[in-house]
C-alpha cells in the first residue's frame, strides 16, 4: 500500500492537548496510503512537541464524566508563517 515516492501532501494542524486519536490514527493512516503528511502548530517552531491527551471513562476510576491522560508527544514538522 505504502508508495515510497509520495504524489500527494496533507497539511495536518495541531494544537496543545489534541485529543490522540484524532491526530495519530488520521497521521499514520495516511502514511499508510502513501501520503506525505506534514504538521504544524501554531506559535511552534518545527521539532517542537504537541502533547495530545486520552479521554478516559471515568467511571472505572469512581467518577462521573471523563478524564484526561496524556498520550504522544507529537512532533510539529515545519513552523507556521504569517503574512
Amino acid at each position: 500500500m505504502a508508495n515510497c515516492n509520495p504524489q500527494k501532501k496533507v497539511l495536518l494542524l495541531c494544537g496543545d492537548f489534541m485529543e490522540d486519536y484524532e491526530t495519530m490514527v488520521p497521521f499514520q493512516a495516511l502514511q499508510a496510503y502513501g501520503i506525505a503528511v506534514d504538521t504544524v502548530c501554531p506559535g511552534k517552531k518545527a521539532g517542537d512537541c504537541c502533547r495530545t491527551v486520552i479521554q478516559d471513562s471515568g467511571a472505572y476510576h469512581g467518577y462521573k464524566t471523563y478524564t484526561e491522560k496524556l498520550g504522544h508527544n507529537f512532533q510539529s514538522q515545519c513552523k507556521l508563517r504569517r503574512s
